[in-house]
């Protein structure tokens, strides 16, 4: 059976204090700059992380690899009369994929996770900003950039020996659809029904007030996973994919495990944001198996705005991070 993550209550209980030893040992990287697990850890934070690793192995659902066609598959199904599904360009043409095998987290990374991750390796802890501290819990998912992201699940794989990263979007696309079905929305029936397998905006709303925020409370976990046993694919914030973006890759995108563009200026990110991750407002910007979305691996501050968010706001609380296990065979 699937298990929530990991909690840890640092809000309640800080971590033990790191020992002097500790705090003048510097945090080592990798040659490509991966952050390592510090050689110094107390047993009691020895037995934290190994608690959070055996949860983290146990949240992996193993999908076999398959073929599947990715992108706009209105010509497949009668929805529009086999037009398109969506007007965009980016999601065409629809294309053949074959995907290896590979395991991927039933959750989002949680703060909770990070501050795991932050206390092996001494990395600052994320999500710290003044203004976003209040909806910093640890069964929410965690509001990080690109590298960020990217760096912890590098590191998780380096941990449980296995190689892992985010998804490429073809992987989150495959799984999403429940291995490539022609589904529209990555929920337990491939349907929207506000209150039972997403949040209602009203929900959402109430759940904001009780903790007196205009932010939504991503907490993990609150509705049925899909049939493959992921949770939160259709709600509360987008996930970074491992992909450059580019409109127009679709086209030359090759068959066998596509790793998006070489290089690029923007990410790939998938799902929905929080601010508009409720069931009337999914319903309206339709479908979101096949929706590509762009943004910046770190949010730019404008010149105007430094004085008033620079340190203060965290301007990446909407990106959050799912792992990957680039591995044919499960995970055990």
């Amino acid at each position: 059976m699937t298990l929530k993550p990991l909690f840890v209550s640092l809000f309640i209980m800080p971590l033990l204090t790191m020992t002097a030893c500790a705090k003048e040992s510097a945090t080592s990287t990798d040659n490509s700059g991966i952050p390592q697990t510090r050689s110094n850890l107390s047993d009691d934070e020895r037995q934290q992380l190994d608690d959070f690793l055996a949860q983290q192995k146990e949240n992996m659902q193993f999908i076999e690899g398959g073929s599947y066609e990715m992108g706009d598959f209105g010509s497949k199904v009668t929805i529009n009369d086999g037009g398109p599904i969506r007007s965009e360009s980016d999601n065409k043409p629809l294309h053949k994929v074959t995907l290896n095998s590979f395991s991927m987290n039933a959750y989002k990374a949680t703060y909770g996770d990070f501050d795991v991750y932050s206390m092996a390796t001494e990395q600052a802890k994320v999500g710290m900003q003044k203004y976003n501290i209040k909806v910093r819990f640890d069964d929410a998912a965690a509001g990080i950039n690109w590298q960020t992201a990217q760096n912890y699940c590098q590191w998780l794989g380096q941990q449980l020996e296995i190689p892992m990263s985010l998804p490429s979007e073809a992987q989150w696309e495959y799984a999403a659809r429940n291995r490539g079905k022609y589904v529209l929305f990555p929920t337990d029936n491939g349907h929207i029904d506000g209150g039972r397998n997403i949040w209602t905006f009203d929900e959402k709303s109430k759940l904001s007030r009780k903790y007196q925020t205009s932010l939504a409370i991503t907490t993990v976990g609150l509705y049925p996973p899909n049939p493959l046993g992921l949770y939160d694919m259709t709600n509360q914030n987008l996930e970074w994919m491992s992909d450059w973006y580019s409109e127009d890759y679709y086209a030359s995108s090759p068959e066998h495990n596509p790793q998006g563009p070489k290089t690029g200026t923007e990410k790939v990110v998938r799902s929905v944001n929080a601010d508009w991750g409720s069931a009337q407002n999914i319903l309206a910007n339709g479908s979101i198996t096949l929706m590509r979305i762009k943004r910046l691996p770190t949010t730019p501050i404008d010149d105007s705005e430094k004085k008033e968010h620079e340190g203060k706001s965290n301007l990446d609380y909407s990106t959050s991070a799912r792992c990957v296990a680039n591995s044919q065979q499960a995970i055990s």
